[in-house]
């Protein structure tokens, strides 16, 4: 036994040790993007799949001896991929579609050592259950989580602050040449152990149904859909750094190892309760933040504790589902097949199909719906045995979607109506914020009560608790129903790839002299521009004159026409500064914000100076450009290229700032925004410019309403030879931040640290 837990223990830890260390190294290669942890996750369950489908053929078909020397074989055969850390050679071009460009790197990185990884666990738990009598392996599979867990919770406190990404990859390649010999050993001595037949043993197993094996592959697609939605959530408006990739995840495995340790630590009382006020919870704050208006002490402990309270339910009900060992294999692939259906639907299907972040509404109702069917069949309370048979129950869940969708259309009325109704009780009755809310609720609960009793017609009475639980169920849905319409409603863009969502929309009428249409990504403002023709062509938002970068622009453009360098493009505002003579040179990386600057803006087409774009990540393009022996001369190099909140570290570290210089004419400015609601950048903006020889100031202004300015935080970096002009030095002043922390580098990086 204790050679089996070792090896599986060991397996379980290398296999979640090497997602954080894989992904944080082509992470800058994609342009820093959210969603770059995404695909990696998509890649990981599709190869544990495959893993898990090898193991199930292997036991099936394969003979014990033959067994152990095909798994002996694969083993050595992957060492040859170690190390593990990605030749240069590969890095992309910029023209690639990076999801398949993501998934073809981890194939030829970590593809065959992941995936003799991944099949560890079920295959060393049937030969246990062979070599053992059919003894029940389910203790295994828990400890197998266990291991996972400590893997990514020791990644960003023992792993991540103290070592490069390179010596984190040279340090799991040599811990899996330590596996390779371990996992080695177990499969001799089980191949050469007494066997007995296993089939026999089990042959009085219960054979699972079909409804069984679709609840086996249903719960663990929606704790996964769940896992890569708030993920998404998380990463996209904050940061996409390990933390807050390895929380979720290890929320997930948390909630597998209490479920499948011994008896389990799930209890329908009190996890469904639990989980009628985390669903709510999550709906609740999910449409608030629509307005980034959530502080981040709240948001990311409350969608963990949701997620938590969701997966405990899924892989709860799940584990109560658990076969005898005879059905063992076909067990953990339906499992696995479930784990990547959910990242295939939210890292591949969702980009390409929803204009928007649909899939934590989609996933939060297809939570609430499942958890009903589960109970359905269930006989434990009285109250299971009232509710609606599935067929029916998904019918009303989609009535119930389909009325929350329409009811936005009708949120004049239902807010008259609401209005008239309180002023029947009360004269001088003024509405609240958030009584839209209250009354759309109350719109959904009048209509499913109606729903729900033409569906049970003379039995509604009999069955009050069942249809109250109901009642909540499709509330909550026609609700998440309203949010998903509300998403793209009124814009005239929403559009989505492997980026983001973008959607623009127009702020008043063409006519009104404070009118501007916005462009925003995820939950931020990426710019603004006048519509009116007397004024769309004033520079707005992070970048009025006053800004960092528009007294930099200015500053340079007294005395000679310059050459302007932006690394992201947004609306394109900072062409507004453009002038005849002027060189104008954007970097952009989505080819989403391109169509979009270009059709729904017209700060590029209005640009006096020569303009160009150039597509693809930022430093790469750099790069590219100085081994061509192109050098820019830029007087001005403003870095700008944060989605959301969330920031690609590879253009805050040392070896970039190196790679910007290369293009800065001696006396030239480089002017890095740092606007942020979550993250410190000041300190690391600081730490850059001492490594590099600058002098750095900081340029904080404040909102101006009448010119549709905001409040932004820009540093301006010099050589010191050269220093910055006067108006500069009249609008800045010294870095702030006290905070202590460590340079910066390709290797090295650490978010954690700067979180506000």
């Amino acid at each position: 036994m204790l050679l089996y837990a070792l090896t599986i223990f060991v397996s379980a830890f290398l296999l979640f040790q090497v997602e954080p260390v894989i992904a944080k190294i082509i992470l800058p290669w994609f342009g820093g993007s959210a969603a770059v942890w995404t695909t990696c996750l998509l890649f990981f369950q599709m190869v544990l799949l495959l893993g898990y489908l090898y193991a199930h053929a292997v036991v099936a078909y394969l003979k014990p001896r033959v067994q152990m020397v095909v798994h002996g074989g694969l083993l050595l055969a992957s060492a040859v991929a170690l190390p593990i850390y990605p030749s240069l050679a590969w890095k992309p071009s910029g023209a690639e579609e990076p999801t398949f460009a993501i998934l073809k790197l981890l194939m030829l990185s970590v593809g065959l050592p992941y995936f003799l990884l991944s099949t560890t666990g079920p295959l060393l738990q049937a030969w246990y259950a062979r070599r053992f009598k059919g003894a029940m392996p389910y203790r295994l599979y828990a400890l197998s989580n266990a291991g996972s867990m400590l893997a990514l919770i020791s990644y960003p406190v023992l792993f991540e602050p103290f070592l490069g990404v390179r010596r984190q990859a040279v340090g799991w390649s040599i811990a899996y040449g330590a596996f390779v010999l371990l996992c080695g050993f177990t499969a001799v001595r089980s191949g050469n152990g007494a066997v007995v037949d296993h089939l026999e043993q089990a042959a009085d197993g219960e054979r699972p149904g079909v409804r069984q094996y679709a609840l086996w592959l249903l719960l663990p697609a929606c704790a996964s859909v769940l896992l890569l939605a708030i993920t998404n959530h998380l990463s996209q408006n904050v940061a996409a750094i390990p933390f807050l990739w390895v929380l979720p995840l290890a929320i997930y495995l948390l909630t597998f190892i209490l479920c499948f340790e011994g008896s389990g630590w799930y209890r329908r009382n009190p996890y469904l309760q639990l989980l009628a006020v985390a669903l709510a919870s999550m709906a609740v704050v999910d449409g608030v933040d629509a307005t980034g208006a959530v502080p981040i002490k709240i948001l990311v402990p409350l969608f963990a504790m949701g997620l938590y309270t969701c997966c405990m339910v899924c892989h709860g009900e799940l584990a109560r589902l658990k076969p005898h060992p005879k059905y063992l294999t076909h067990f953990y692939l339906m499992i696995s097949a479930g784990g990547a259906l959910g990242g295939l639907l939210v890292g591949f299907v969702a980009p390409r199909v929803f204009p928007a972040l649909y899939e934590l509404q989609i996933g939060l109702g297809l939570c609430a719906v499942l958890t009903l069917v589960v109970l359905a069949g269930d006989d434990e309370y009285a109250w299971f045995r009232q509710l609606l048979p599935p067929p029916q129950l998904l019918a009303a869940a989609a009535v119930a979607a389909m009325g929350g969708v329409a009811a936005y259309g009708f949120r004049g009325e239902l807010m008259a109506a609401g209005n008239v109704a309180m002023h029947a009780f009360q004269k001088n009755w003024e509405p609240p914020d958030g009584f839209m809310t209250t009354v759309v609720l109350a719109a959904l609960a009048i209509g499913s009560l109606i729903l729900l009793a033409a569906m049970r017609g003379a039995q509604a009475r009999r069955e009050l608790a069942g249809m109250t639980v109901e009642l909540l169920a499709l509330v909550l849905i026609g609700y998440l129903g309203f949010q998903l319409r509300g998403l793209t409603a009124g814009y005239r863009v929403a559009e989505r790839n492997f980026y983001g969502s973008l959607k623009v929309r127009d702020n008043g009428p063409a006519t009104d002299f404070d009118a501007t249409r916005a462009l925003t990504h995820g939950t931020i403002n990426h710019g603004e521009q006048f519509l009116n023709p007397a004024r769309r062509d004033l520079p707005t938002t992070y970048y009025g004159p006053n800004t960092g970068v528009g007294v930099a622009i200015r500053e340079k453009g007294k005395t000679k026409a310059i050459r302007v360098g932006v690394i992201g493009l947004g609306t394109g505002t900072l062409a507004a500064y453009g002038r005849a003579g002027d060189y104008f040179r954007f970097y952009e990386i989505n080819p989403l914000v391109l169509g979009i600057a270009r059709t729904q803006f017209t700060f590029l087409g209005d640009c006096k100076a020569k303009l160009d774009v150039a597509m693809g990540d930022a430093r790469l393009s750099l790069e590219n450009e100085t081994a061509h022996g192109i050098d820019e001369h830029f007087d001005v190099l403003a870095v700008d290229a944060f989605s959301s909140d969330s920031i690609p570290v590879h253009l805050l570290t040392r070896e970039a700032v190196q790679v910007y210089l290369k293009h800065l004419n001696p006396d030239g400015v480089l002017a890095v925004h740092i606007s942020n609601r979550y993250l410190d950048l000041q300190p690391v903006v600081a730490g850059l410019a001492k490594s590099s020889g600058r002098l750095a100031r900081v340029v904080d202004t404040d909102d101006d309403e009448s010119q549709d300015v905001f409040g932004a935080t820009w540093v301006l970096l010099a050589d010191p030879r050269y220093g910055l002009g006067p108006e500069e030095e009249r609008a800045s002043g010294d870095i702030q931040s006290q905070r202590k922390v460590a340079l910066w580098t390709d290797d090295y990086s650490n978010l954690f640290q700067i979180l506000r």
